[in-house]
């Protein structure tokens, strides 16, 4: 009986271990997922000096050009930073969202001169809690979604010249703009380009708790979910790009590295199935998450302009 009863404890000691363990584990990634302040990604090497060449030297090019340092509000309260770079004769404008743990120079670094100089202004926000945005979580869109729609009420009162406008997006940024698509867009917004997009919040939690954090199945996605609710005001199943995209009425450019490990090519492909509306595809291969334009510039700009040319007028500001 006694010895029963210490294997019976020792048995049960083991399953409350797990479950601590497993809580821990749990708490580190919705800190690595959604939070500002990341305390389990210290000593992150300098991602400038780690960039491309090509990347390194766009930074620098954005870094020296003359912009207008820009601030909005948040539908929640927080001041959100962004910065504007207007074309000399500029024949339209993109606003281009920056993707989780990103930069607006760095993840636009390699392709806003070439937009530049095609005639582009750049408004180029950072989104909440990241750079010099307030805000302590980040929302995998669903809540940065709302805060594109305040971008764009900001370039409708400073688009004098009534330029035709697109919205721009990777990764994160990617999933930011399509899903600001779900809700009516102002009729400015002509077009959005959507590169290495995910489709459904809580299946990249699912792939990404799996890959780096050995937490498996929709269960432990479900805890997540109610534990970042409780935590940041949003769950990962709050929203998706598919559901947004249903009754989208404005051309979508879709663009996706085929050797993409971080954001799976299948999302943006489900993403691309879901619209309603015209709409292109681009699969590039051989390029990583964030690498299509690097990988095949001359592709990737053609796909562009076929977005431009849906709607654009020859207007100069």
């Amino acid at each position: 009986m006694q010895k029963r009863l210490k294997t019976s404890m020792k048995a049960s000691a083991a399953v409350a271990a797990a479950a601590v363990a497993d809580l821990a584990v749990m708490r580190i990634f919705l800190n690595i997922a959604v939070e500002r302040r990341c305390r389990f990604l210290k000593g992150q090497r300098d991602r400038k000096k780690a960039c491309r060449d090509e990347i390194r030297q766009g930074m620098e090019w954005m870094e020296k050009q003359k912009s207008e340092a820009v601030t909005i509000e948040s539908f929640d309260g927080l001041k959100l930073r962004g910065h504007y770079v207007k074309a000399k004769e500029a024949r339209r404008i993109m606003v281009m969202f920056h993707g989780w743990r990103g930069t607006w120079k760095r993840d636009f670094g390699a392709c806003a001169r070439e937009l530049y100089e095609e005639g582009c202004s750049l408004l180029l926000p950072e989104q909440r809690a990241q750079g010099e945005s307030e805000g302590t979580y980040m929302g995998f869109g669903i809540l940065e979604r709302h805060d594109c729609h305040a971008w764009l009420n900001w370039v409708e009162k400073h688009n004098g010249s009534h330029l035709p406008v697109y919205l721009y997006g990777v990764s994160m940024g990617a999933s930011t703009v399509l899903m600001a698509a779900g809700s009516a867009l102002p009729g400015c917004v002509k077009g959005i380009i959507a590169d290495c997009g995910f489709s459904y919040p809580d299946d990249m939690v699912l792939n990404f708790g799996r890959k780096h954090f050995r937490l498996v199945g929709a269960r432990t996605v479900k805890r997540l979910t109610r534990w970042c609710r409780r935590m940041a005001g949003f769950g990962f199943d709050d929203y998706s790009v598919p559901e947004a995209l249903k009754d989208c009425d404005i051309p979508v450019l879709f663009i996706h590295g085929r050797a993409d490990t971080f954001v799976p090519c299948h999302m943006t492909i489900q993403n691309y199935e879901a619209c309603t509306g015209r709409k292109r595809l681009l699969l590039v291969e051989g390029a990583d998450h964030c690498g299509s334009y690097l990988k095949d510039r001359k592709a990737y700009m053609e796909a562009v302009r076929w977005i431009w040319e849906q709607n654009d007028g020859n207007k100069a500001e």
